[in-house]
């Protein structure tokens, strides 16, 4: 997991480099695979997709192999999945498989109606409102203001907006209480919903691990019917699932919103954790 500070994003997760329009918070969350592989929700409606489990090269699969072989280095934010060959992005290096298990996950980002839900249920307040606000983007500019939470930014939002401005404590309170609520049931024996690791959230955004650089397409001429970034966002975050979804059926894995994953961040992790298992 990697912390900023309290800014819109609290994202760890691998992301392509054109959609990072606005940095803002969303969760995705995800159940262990049950008995069977269907489609389904919990009391609390939140409608989760089955991801079939398998192997894939995670990193940055598009670096060139002078760049995959560099020391991980952090160059502020890209780092991603998809960058290509711009720049370092030594972070997502060296590129190397992971299997993951079956798993449910979010089908779309957590929206601010069923974060308010939470809110009105439990009074919690957030970390972006007890220590003063939180940084975000105001049109394309940084900033910070007092009055930015969750319910508030310089943009006006609905129900269906993605929550932003949340901190990885405000996601793990949100889950607890959605713990709460779940019914365990034969598709979801374990009863819990969780962060997704960044292994298992990289291979669903990749449509389950293929080699696509954004998303859901490899086409940058398609990249706007796929996700909200810089060039069609007005700068600002959009209802969930306007957008085509990925390969999967999940949307705005590429653009609209950051979203918490459960790992921690070490700019040379990818690299010596390959080093422990020579």
């Amino acid at each position: 997991m990697e912390s900023k500070g309290l800014f819109y994003d609290f994202s760890c997760s691998s992301w392509c480099k054109a959609c990072l329009f606005l940095i803002v918070a969303s969760c995705i969350l995800l159940i262990p695979l049950g008995a069977n592989g269907d489609e389904g929700k919990s009391e609390s409606e939140m409608e989760m997709v089955f991801v079939k489990g398998g192997c894939f090269q995670m990193g940055n699969i598009f670096a060139n192999e002078e760049n995959n072989k560099k020391v991980p280095a952090y160059n502020k934010g890209s780092s991603l999945f998809g960058d290509g060959n711009e720049g370092e992005f030594n972070d997502e290096v060296p590129v190397h498989e992971v299997c993951v298990d079956d798993f449910y996950i979010g089908k779309y980002e957590v929206t601010i109606g069923e974060f308010e839900k939470f809110v009105n249920e439990t009074g919690y307040v957030s970390d972006a409102e007890k220590r003063g606000g939180c940084f975000g983007k105001v049109g394309y500019k940084w900033r910070k203001r007092k009055d930015f939470n969750w319910s508030k930014v310089d943009f006006p939002q609905t129900d269906r907006h993605p929550t932003v401005c949340i901190s990885y404590n405000d996601t793990k309170e949100f889950i607890k209480w959605l713990n709460e609520k779940l019914v365990v049931s034969e598709a979801n024996p374990s009863g819990k919903y969780r962060l997704p690791t960044e292994a298992e959230w990289e291979y669903t955004a990749r449509s389950g691990g293929k080699a696509e650089k954004w998303a859901g397409t490899n086409n940058e001429s398609e990249l706007s019917d796929y996700a909200w970034y810089d060039k069609n966002s007005d700068g600002k975050t959009h209802p969930v699932g306007q957008k085509k979804p990925n390969g999967l059926g999940i949307y705005d894995m590429s653009g609209n919103a950051w979203e918490w994953v459960e790992d921690w961040y070490e700019v040379d992790y990818y690299d010596r954790i390959l080093k422990s298992i020579l």
